[in-house]
């Protein structure tokens, strides 16, 4: 009898270190597996920014991270779209400028989002229940040709 409580007692103090490491363990996994999601959102949403009108980048932006945001449920949600950068200055001026008779203007736009992640335990550590965010920033080379809209006379 004694050597059954014994093993009990042993269980039980074992059991007190391994199921926080799993905890731990998961966390960590969801922490990784949110970070590349946040980047794989804001990658393609600089590669869908830098495809077409530079006046319009933001717009195709938003539209990649709420598709992010209906896809993604759970422990990781709320992904923003912070600021769509455009360069150089004065790009959209430029189209402008080039129309009616078009031209080519060249240029990076770069892209930054955010996600709220809140894992099981590891939020309660770092943070004291508030979700940890996570920051991500693209940047995409583009190539806008103006269209020639004049019409001869």
């Amino acid at each position: 009898m004694r050597q059954r409580g014994q093993s009990l007692v042993e269980l039980g103090a074992g059991l007190l270190v391994i199921i926080p490491m799993i905890l731990v363990i998961l966390d960590m996994a969801v922490l990784v597996i949110a970070v590349q999601t946040n980047d794989n959102a804001c990658r393609e949403a600089a590669r869908i920014a830098a495809s077409g009108d530079p006046s319009s980048a933001t717009i195709r932006a938003e539209s990649v991270v709420a598709r992010a945001n209906t896809t993604a449920h759970g422990i990781v949600s709320n992904f923003r779209l912070v600021k769509v950068d455009l360069a150089p200055p004065g790009v959209v001026g430029q189209v402008a400028a080039l129309q009616p008779y078009g031209g080519t203007i060249t240029g990076t736009v770069t892209v930054s989002t955010e996600v709220d992640v809140r894992p099981f335990v590891v939020q309660w550590v770092y943070s004291g229940g508030a979700p940890l965010t996570f920051l991500s920033r693209q940047s995409f080379p583009f190539t806008y040709v103006v269209p020639n809209t004049a019409t001869p006379n």
